[in-house]
């Protein structure tokens, strides 16, 4: 917990990262992050990870060029949950970007919206929060340093966190089995335990997570996958049986669906440090 900075110098550019995360905020937010660089490869390819993300960009913005509708983002946006892969495009020149990764619990705590409206979508925060959005990124803009600007996002965060509505304990309580299952669990079994009534219960998921819990499940088990492809903890049929899918062919079938690629062009891609996205062009 607490602050972590690296520098990355390599084929895939050069840039400063800053990374904060805290204890405290587990379950609401992932962590707050700062990008302060200029990447060579600039496609970037991003995967869903049952999370989303609040973005400020100080410089020139980036786009989307793959997977949502081509556009060039809004200075400061929310992304929802990706249920599909997503190409964004970097600017040419150096930038700085600030983002907090959010847990649903967070996103929905943060913004109070129903969250199954971003699925699949990237807002401006200004629709969002209004003028506040404006305030908060001319703030970050003059702080006196890297290391000033992400603190500042992070109080502002938990601050706009602090005596917010919070998700439904039901919802809370299948989010957190899900995720501790690695995505391996039956909802079924966590409806009964809960005793709640399914078409209810699915629909207030919906809203508070931005998927059904099904889906929302199939993403973590990805997720779960993705990171144990990456360590090599195993043969690509082994892998298949310890994450809950049939056969090899059936998890094959999964990965394409959320990834774009087979397993093994995603190994084959180069990686950004710290993250499961890879270069796309």
């Amino acid at each position: 917990m607490g602050l972590v900075s690296w520098r990355e110098e390599s084929e895939l550019g050069a840039w400063t990262q800053l990374t904060w995360r805290q204890s405290a905020l587990a379950g609401l937010v992932e962590c707050v992050w700062l990008f302060d660089g200029k990447l060579r490869r600039r496609r970037e390819r991003h995967y869903p990870t049952g999370e989303l993300d609040l973005i400020v960009q100080l410089d020139a913005p980036f786009r989307i060029v793959e997977g949502q509708p081509a556009a060039t983002c809004p200075p400061s946006n929310l992304s929802g949950l990706i249920v599909a892969p997503l190409v964004i495009e970097s600017p040419p020149v150096r930038s700085r970007v600030l983002g907090v990764r959010l847990r649903p619990a967070g996103a929905f705590s943060l913004f109070g919206i129903p969250l199954h409206e971003l699925t699949g979508a990237t807002l401006d925060l200004q629709d969002l929060i209004g003028r506040e959005s404006g305030r908060l990124a001319e703030r970050l803009d003059e702080a006196g340093s890297d290391k000033a600007r992400l603190l500042l996002l992070a109080r502002w965060t938990a601050e706009r966190l602090a005596d917010r509505p919070s998700t439904d304990p039901r919802v809370a309580y299948a989010v957190s089995e899900i995720e501790r299952a690695g995505g391996k669990v039956s909802i079924a079994n966590i409806l009964g335990r809960i005793d709640a009534a399914p078409k209810r219960f699915t629909s207030l998921f919906e809203q508070q997570v931005g998927v059904k819990p099904k889906l929302f499940s199939r993403v973590v088990r990805f997720r779960e996958l993705a990171s144990a492809l990456r360590a090599g903890t195993g043969s690509f049929s082994q892998l298949a049986l310890a994450h809950g899918y049939y056969d090899q062919s059936h998890m094959n079938a999964d990965f394409r669906e959320f990834a774009g690629v087979s397993p093994g062009q995603f190994l084959a891609a180069t990686s950004y440090p710290e993250s499961l996205s890879v270069a796309a062009d």
